[in-house]
């Protein structure tokens, strides 16, 4: 198997079918292309999502915790407490333990969410560190919402860029090479990509001024977050992409690399699909966040394709795998 998430096909026969017992209280549970499980508890609507962080170094507490509250925003709700779960190798020193976790707390205070909890273990069976975060987020029960929910004539919108958590990853791990040849500068300013990573104000923001399916941008970058998102409403979709932002860091390194910035490892961004997108775009960029509309949904039966630069539409699909595991795995 490739290095990277399961397809959406190895999902709904490998692992979908499997849900446990049925319960009332849960209102939306696992499915392809949604990232969190929604649960009726009386109340307010509980919304939990868990994400692991595997091999990362420094900044993997920080991004742990970006990355599942992240999830649960992209249902409208506001992150209260995370879950932690700590897998380190034999070896690692205590003191790594502490850096670990002071990442997690600094982030955590950020987001205003509580460290509720988790369990923390040295064992022989990891090979490198692994940070499991779950997050508690909540909701009004009618102001929740699902992936699941968008429907055709919904406008699609993105914020910030597309690729920046790749486009970050690259810079740092990359930057001498990439220096060389793009200069300091931009790999400077391609590297701070990595400040932007949490999605958590502007998805409560979009949901606020009318966003009725939001999807958080990750492994797969754009054209998997869209697919996810089209594949859990059932629905296809029109891309415009000389309408999607994509930043000049963004477009330098992955010409240089041969990579694609739609398929690009992308946290920081949001898909969002709404009755009204320039509500929506208008409420973000009245505080502050880049936005724009980069095409629309259809009915399932149209199917989902792009428009180029070149004005020419082909089929859309997701890669296979992500640009950035293609690239590191072929260094």
């Amino acid at each position: 198997m490739k290095v990277g998430k399961l397809s959406s096909a190895e999902l709904r026969a490998r692992v979908l079918p499997f849900r446990g017992a049925a319960r009332v209280e849960v209102l939306v549970g696992p499915g392809v292309g949604l990232d969190s499980t929604v649960v009726d508890l009386g109340g307010d609507v509980c919304v939990i999502s868990s994400d692991p962080i595997t091999g990362a170094g420094k900044g993997a507490g920080r991004l742990a915790v970006i990355v599942a509250t992240n999830d649960v925003a992209a249902h409208g709700a506001r992150p209260v407490g995370i879950v932690v779960v700590l897998l380190l190798p034999e070896g690692t020193p205590i003191d790594a333990v502490e850096e670990l976790m002071r990442e997690i707390d600094g982030e955590a205070r950020r987001l205003g969410v509580a460290v509720l909890g988790g369990h923390t273990e040295i064992t022989s069976r990891v090979n490198d560190v692994v940070v499991v975060v779950t997050a508690v987020a909540r909701a009004p029960r009618d102001r929740v919402i699902s992936a699941a929910d968008a429907r055709p004539g919904d406008s699609l919108v993105v914020t910030k860029g597309v690729g920046l958590e790749g486009t970050a990853i690259l810079a740092s791990d990359f930057g001498g090479e990439l220096a060389a040849s793009l200069g300091e500068e931009l790999v400077a300013r391609a590297a701070a990509f990595a400040e932007e990573l949490s999605v958590v104000e502007e998805a409560l923001i979009a949901a606020e001024a009318g966003a009725r399916a939001m999807h958080d941008t990750t492994e797969g970058g754009l054209l998997g977050a869209i697919e996810e998102l089209c594949d859990a409403a059932g629905v296809g979709c029109e891309i415009w992409e000389d309408q999607v932002p994509v930043r000049p860091e963004t477009v330098a390194i992955c010409r240089h690399l041969g990579l694609d910035p739609l398929g690009l490892l992308g946290s920081g961004s949001l898909v969002v699909a709404a009755p009204d997108g320039e509500a929506v775009v208008a409420a973000l960029q009245r505080a502050g966040v880049a936005a724009s509309c980069v095409g629309r949904l259809v009915e399932e039966a149209a199917g989902k394709r792009i428009r180029g630069r070149d004005g020419r539409w082909r089929p859309l699909a997701a890669y296979s795998q992500d640009e950035l595991w293609r690239f590191l795995e072929s260094r």
